[in-house]
């Protein structure tokens, strides 16, 4: 069976404050380092997978900030991938920018690496909502490095934005989603702000100098973005994740639908041929370990109980649902057995959960409660 590929860039020149994801501050002596190591680590799961099928189906790059990565270093990495496994030349591939970092010719080279798929971290464009997520680029540069994308005639390009932040006003959510139809993204990501423990942001919320509004404004803000968006054409195929028809995330799919995934870099996630792990959350204890020969993984050993629930999960975030037959392929159980009957009986009696040619899926109405009904069925 075919894989995505993730690689985790571990760098960014500053950390914002709601972002929980590993990552350094950037120093070019070290990313060569760890360019070193990731060199070493391809070559190792190359040859752990050397009896079975390594054909690759999508490559995500994420972070960190891999758009501020030295390309040379990037293209050295890509061509070793590429002769220890099988990469198809119409994958989907895509790589996480920051709009300050985009430069028409950083995209043309990462086009020519096969990048199909640059997706700009936009959050906003209000300069007041970006200063509260300290992200350091201003509106104009995501307007450019939308146009660049246009300009090298990217047909597939992602952007995200954000909700919830504090002081963020109806208003002010409309007129960015107006923004960003309006440069016709095929795809959007709309995330919800989540404080997350040891952040800036978590300290601001916690000491009072930022204020979040609260569940239902929150629930409102997002109703009136997916509305909007329904109106301009963008299909929800998963709660936060809208394309237009085609334009799906391919690799985001693969975690939901539960394909295998090879993760690559400090603190990424592995799911191959029915094993779990996590490599090191630390740059220094990752190039060790690979310096030494020996791949930074720490074993997942959280069990099938935690797979059904991860299942359950993240497939009614999806548009289409659970699969019936796969889940009991899968875990040898019906899905129905590990569902709180009594709340499955009065969700499908309120319409909010659909029985839908073998698969149970949420209405409309239902994945805008995707986690508060996923949390009333596995009660």
């Amino acid at each position: 069976m075919s894989f995505g590929l993730y690689l985790h860039f571990p760098f960014c020149r500053n950390k914002c404050s709601y972002c929980d994801f590993y990552k350094e501050l950037y120093d070019k002596n070290l990313e060569g380092q760890f360019y070193d190591a990731l060199l070493c680590e391809t070559e190792l799961l190359a040859a752990r997978y050397a009896d079975s099928d390594r054909e690759i189906s999508s490559i995500f790059i994420g972070g960190g900030t891999p758009s501020i990565s030295n390309l040379t270093l990037m293209g050295e990495w890509l061509d070793l991938l590429r002769s220890q496994f099988d990469v198809g030349d119409d994958i989907e591939f895509s790589i996480e920018c920051n709009p300050e970092s985009v430069t028409l010719e950083k995209l043309e080279i990462l086009k020519g690496f096969g990048v199909n798929r640059p997706v700009f971290g936009i959050q906003s464009f209000k300069p007041k909502l970006l200063s509260v997520l300290d992200r350091r680029h201003e509106p104009h540069h995501s307007q450019q490095a939308v146009y660049y994308a246009n300009v090298l005639g990217f047909k597939n390009f992602g952007v995200d934005l954000i909700f919830g932040l504090p002081g963020q006003m109806e208003r002010m959510l409309a007129t960015d989603l107006d923004e960003i139809i309006s440069i016709a993204p095929p795809h959007i990501s709309l995330y919800q702000l989540t404080v997350e423990p040891g952040t800036k942001l978590a300290a601001d919320v916690a000491s009072g100098r930022l204020r979040l509004s609260d569940n239902d404004y929150n629930f409102a803000l997002y109703k009136g973005g997916c509305d909007q968006m329904a109106e301009a054409g963008y299909e929800r195929y998963e709660v936060s994740s809208f394309a237009r028809p085609g334009f799906e995330c391919r690799h985001n799919i693969g975690y939901w639908d539960g394909s295998d995934y090879l993760g690559l870099g400090p603190s990424a996630h592995s799911f191959m041929q029915g094993r779990r792990y996590a490599n090191h959350s630390d740059l220094r204890g990752y190039m060790k370990a690979l310096e030494a020969g020996e791949l930074p993984q720490i074993e997942d050993d959280s069990g099938d109980e935690a797979r059904v629930t991860e299942a359950i999960m993240l497939g009614l975030r999806t548009s289409w649902g659970i699969n019936r037959e796969r889940f009991n392929e899968r875990f040898g159980v019906p899905l129905e057995n590990r569902l709180n009957r009594k709340q499955y009986d009065l969700l499908i009696g309120s319409g909010h959960l659909i029985p839908d040619k073998g698969r149970l899926r949420l209405s409309d109405d239902g994945l805008c409660l995707a986690d508060e009904i996923t949390q009333r069925l596995l009660k």
